[in-house]
């Protein structure tokens, strides 16, 4: 991607030689070639059988020597005396060689045969006794049925039946079989996990996490039948919230399963069922929906005191809801197993089913499905349907048509649509759908990077390849993607502006993205960077909200905008404040401050928002000038535009306009001293009686109770005056 591609490309029909002539062989492939990509090379080199590596070894073969190829490469090619081909070489070796046989492995089958009894139909199994107390031997309910080899899926007809049948992880393997084997005696020197132990038996619950289609269920499974166990099992599809934990799994913890009192063939009436023993496996714990709300942590509570065997298996170890089962159970970490692990067992498969496939078709097959054994067994069998022979060519095509869908980081996507080999091998469709792995930040990465490409369309415009008619090129092609993306900006208003027409982003993608890379495909010549439009327009925000702070500060002593402000004081102001502290005349610099009400921070706001090219004032300024300035402007009291608790003082600021306010506050206060008396009088009366009031029964109560003892003292009082004026 940062070398300049081939100059010649197309110009030259790939070559073509016999079947598997370069079979045995390994390429290292080292610079760009003049009509051929690396890509192309490796199709070729694949296509025919051989093998490509990164590095140079004994192993290699030949290495393919093209522009700029690496010097490291060349001198351990030349110790250890490999080959070195440039491209001509590479086509006549291509074209001269001979046709080549693949060894087919040695496999009978014996093996198909045996598994084909293994999976036979059985006999029906115990049903109900007659009446006589006889159990019938032809009536039993069939609880079991078989599948035959023909009918069933390829995944399960070739599902591991033993631990030595597992691909890969043969470590972690060994490891959670030997602790399902002990667990009942480790059972209780479990009783506390410590997180991030590293012995297996110091848990009660075992984590398995990995890639989707590397064995962790088929691991889980056959390590408890092979111990004894009994699976029961609950994934995605089942309801596993707190509620649903508690109910089922809590009561069936030291239970056994059904299935164990049922056996195939005729059952014997004296003897019972000895039972197995259960494990509970937790399939997909990284899963758990919103309807599985509080399940993570109540199926943590439940290994703490569970006497079952738990198996977790998840696809994610750092999802948050795997949390709080990593506290609680072993992190079995699986890896995606190696390409050349996984080629033994599918060549077995694929001679089992009489499928003719190339090695290097397998290896194609594994690198599109990112090591997903159970998607390629799934390939394979569908293929298989109609055809009877796989080549490289047809497994690219089947893997590509089969790829996962993988999100793109940011810094990913200009590389997919800006390097020419990756623009050449995508279709439209596929180029526009780039857009949408981070639709928000794409036109932003396109719009950082696409000034750092070289564009390769320069060199082909070019009819005397003048330097300087390329650099021509160059720049009309960087018009044109730049008047791209400004169009890209338009239909960007539309989709986030008031009407919202989000089915404008295809739109959007192409003139963002699409049409720019049209223009300026080619090597980047510097690293993907970030938007740095985020930053700056985050610092014209702030800059926007400190200038609109100096205008609201000096707006008694000027009239001007904040562009008015910004154009025609800050410079001045700068000059003047900046001026006399640096020549150390603080006095008045605090008067010009102190004129248009600026403090201290405000003189960091006046040094951003000027525009120079040296430092700003500031900051040039010596650190002891700059602590005698603060030392003296704190000495002195200055006017304050604003009240403490940063409210406006409205009467400093004389107003052409009346204050209504306080009119309407001097008719109020004259209309309250006019208010007969008689009307104020009315505020006394008495409203006892009125149907509108009501008053509590605890006020009422004590209301009458006062009045009552009112009236006694009065009355009594009276007789009293009575008594004396009889004397």
């Amino acid at each position: 991607m940062n070398r300049e591609g081939p100059k010649a490309l197309g110009t030259r029909p790939e070559p073509v030689g016999a079947p598997n002539c370069l079979n045995n062989m390994t390429f290292v492939i080292s610079g760009e070639f003049e009509t051929l990509t690396k890509e192309q090379i490796r199709d070729i080199v694949m296509r025919y059988g051989g093998r490509v590596t990164s590095a140079v070894s004994g192993k290699t073969t030949y290495l393919l020597r093209g522009r700029d190829a690496g010097e490291s490469k060349l001198a351990k090619a030349k110790q250890i005396g490999t080959k070195v081909l440039d491209e001509d070489g590479f086509y006549q070796l291509v074209e001269s060689s001979s046709p080549k046989e693949i060894k087919q492995p040695n496999i009978s089958s014996k093996p198909a045969k045996e598994a084909d009894k293994k999976v036979a139909p059985t006999k029906a199994l115990s049903g109900s006794v007659d009446t006589k107390g006889k159990q019938p031997e032809a009536k039993y309910a069939t609880l079991v049925t078989g599948v035959t080899t023909e009918t069933s899926l390829w995944t399960d007809k070739y599902r591991p039946k033993t631990i030595q049948d597992i691909i890969g992880n043969k470590e972690m393997v060994k490891r959670i079989n030997d602790w399902l084997a002990n667990y009942d005696s480790h059972k209780k020197a479990t009783s506390s996990q410590v997180a991030g132990d590293s012995d297996i038996h110091s848990y009660r619950a075992v984590l398995i996490s990995g890639p989707p289609g590397i064995g962790k269920t088929t691991t889980a499974h056959v390590v408890a039948e092979t111990n004894g166990y009994e699976a029961l099992e609950f994934n995605a599809s089942d309801v596993r919230n707190k509620k649903i934990l508690e109910q089922n799994l809590s009561e069936m913890m030291d239970n056994r399963t059904m299935t164990e009192f049922f056996q195939a063939g005729k059952p014997k009436a004296a003897t019972k069922p000895k039972g197995k023993k259960v494990v509970l496996i937790m399939d997909e714990v990284d899963g758990m929906s919103a309807g599985d709300r509080g399940g993570a942590a109540e199926l943590a509570a439940m290994i703490r005191k569970a006497k079952i065997p738990i198996i977790c298996i998840c696809n994610d170890v750092r999802s948050p809801k795997v949390g709080p089962l990593l506290r609680v159970c072993f992190d079995a970490r699986f890896k995606r197993t190696p390409a050349n692990q996984i080629r033994p067992k599918l060549m077995s498969i694929a001679f089992k089913e009489k499928l003719d496939i190339n090695p290097n078709a397998i290896e194609e097959l594994v690198s599109t499905t990112q090591n997903d054994i159970r998607q390629i067994i799934n390939i394979l069998s569908t293929y298989r349907l109609n055809n009877t022979s796989m080549g490289y060519d047809d497994a690219k095509r089947i893997g590509k048509t089969n790829q996962k869908n993988t999100i793109l980081n940011p810094f990913e996507i200009p590389g997919e649509l800006l390097a020419s080999g990756n623009w050449r091998q995508k279709t439209l469709n596929e180029k526009y759908e780039i857009y949408f792995h981070d639709y928000s930040l794409s036109p932003l990465m396109f719009y950082e990077n696409y000034c750092k490409v070289k564009p390769q369309k320069a060199s082909l415009m070019s009819t005397t390849g003048n330097a300087k008619e390329i650099a021509c090129n160059e720049m009309e092609l960087i018009a044109k993607a730049a008047e791209a993306i400004a169009d890209g900006d338009l239909v960007d208003s539309m989709i986030h502006g008031s009407s919202q027409q989000y089915s404008l982003m295809p739109v959007q993608s192409i003139f963002s993205c699409v049409r720019p890379a049209y223009y300026m495909e080619g090597y980047m010549q510097t690293r993907t960077g970030f938007p740095s439009w985020l930053g700056n327009n985050s610092k014209a925000a702030k800059y926007s909200r400190l200038l609109s702070d100096l205008q609201t500060r000096m707006r008694v002593k000027a009239s001007g905008d904040r562009s008015e402000i910004r154009l025609n004081y800050l410079t001045t102001l700068n000059e003047r404040i900046f001026g006399n502290v640096a020549q150390e005349n603080y006095e008045e610099a605090i008067e010009y401050m102190d004129n248009y009400y600026l403090d201290r921070e405000n003189l960091e706001t006046l040094s951003d928002l000027v525009c120079t090219t040296t430092k700003s004032p500031l900051v040039a300024l010596p650190a002891k000038t700059k602590t005698a300035f603060t030392r003296k402007y704190n000495s002195v009291s200055h006017p304050v535009l604003f009240q403490p608790g940063s409210v406006p003082i409205k009467k400093a600021i004389a107003t052409p306009t009346e204050d209504m306010t306080d009119t309407l506050v001097e008719e109020d206060t004259d209309y309250v001293e006019d208010t007969p008396e008689e009307e104020d009088s009315s505020l006394d009366a008495d409203i006892s009686d009125s149907k509108y009031i009501k008053e509590s029964k605890k006020r009422k109560n004590g209301s009458s109770q006062s009045s009552q003892s009112k009236k006694a003292s009065s009355s009594q009082s009276s007789q009293t005056k009575r008594a004396k004026s009889k004397k």
